[in-house]
């Protein structure tokens, strides 16, 4: 996004004001990579590796392509920490390297969701979009849910819910990727580490189906019941190579790691 790059460019913060990134940046050679992350002639204390990096995205309303403007994104880890959702929807936050993150969203009239949780490096997290429920709809699925669990889908713990997306999602900017519809490969199922319990795979229509033995067009799954813990979530298909991802599950969160992160296909090299 050029406004991060801008940001990390000038050492500016977009939550929390001014940076030191700008003061702790790693050594440049007039623009080019120095030998040993160093530049001849710069003195040591200049030479500081990146203490803060960015992470971004877009939220919008789910199964729309509507931006939701003015929410709060938060980060689990770092209560401190804020941005708000412009009038396209973007939020960008900055955030220490060498942590774990786990943003979420607070929005009028939507349901709070989170997202996975992520490990910063110096390379900024882009394209982190919160792909949220109406309070609406979010009541509407949830007793579709507990009508086919036969209990609340949130006794146990969380619900996590994900989208098996195609390849072709990941470098996508937001506006390619809202336009580009269906996002799922179908065909695939899915499991975690520890051990998850039965999956709900989402039909073509976008509606959590029992008879749905594997992923849809939709690419859409969700989890009821997890107890609390962190899970490593993957997906597997007989042509198709998925990243994994982390969820942290809490007692009656929401997590929705959704496209183009989440169980995203990686591209052919």
């Amino acid at each position: 996004m050029r406004m991060v790059a801008m940001a990390l460019a000038l050492g500016v913060g977009l939550a929390g004001g001014a940076s030191e990134a700008g003061r702790q940046r790693a050594c440049p050679d007039r623009g080019h990579p120095a030998p040993q992350g160093r530049a001849l002639g710069v003195p040591d204390h200049a030479c500081r590796p990146r203490a803060s990096t960015f992470l971004s995205g877009t939220a919008y309303t789910f199964n729309t392509r509507n931006p939701i403007v003015g929410a709060e994104i938060r980060i689990d880890e770092r209560p401190e920490l804020v941005a708000v959702t412009d009038a396209s929807g973007a939020w960008a936050i900055e955030v220490p390297v060498g942590i774990d993150v786990t943003p979420y969203i607070v929005a009028a009239g939507h349901h709070t969701v989170y997202v996975q949780t992520f490990h910063t490096g110096t390379t900024p997290i882009e394209q982190i979009n919160f792909q949220t429920p109406t309070d609406t709809v979010y009541d509407l699925l949830y007793g579709l849910i507990q009508f086919y669990v036969g209990r609340p889908p949130f006794e146990d713990g969380c619900v996590i819910v994900t989208t098996v997306s195609d390849p072709a999602v990941v470098g996508m900017t937001f506006d390619e990727f809202i336009h580009f519809a269906p996002h799922g490969v179908a065909g695939a199922t899915v499991s975690g580490e520890p051990a998850l319990p039965s999956p709900i795979y989402f039909n073509d229509a976008v509606i959590p189906d029992l008879g749905q033995l594997e992923t849809s067009g939709d690419g859409g799954v969700l989890w009821p019941n997890v107890p609390p813990g962190v899970y490593e979530v993957f997906a597997s298909h007989p042509t198709v190579e998925f990243a994994s991802f982390t969820a942290t599950c809490v007692q009656d969160r929401v997590i929705n790691a959704s496209p183009p992160w989440g169980l995203h296909g990686i591209p052919a090299p």
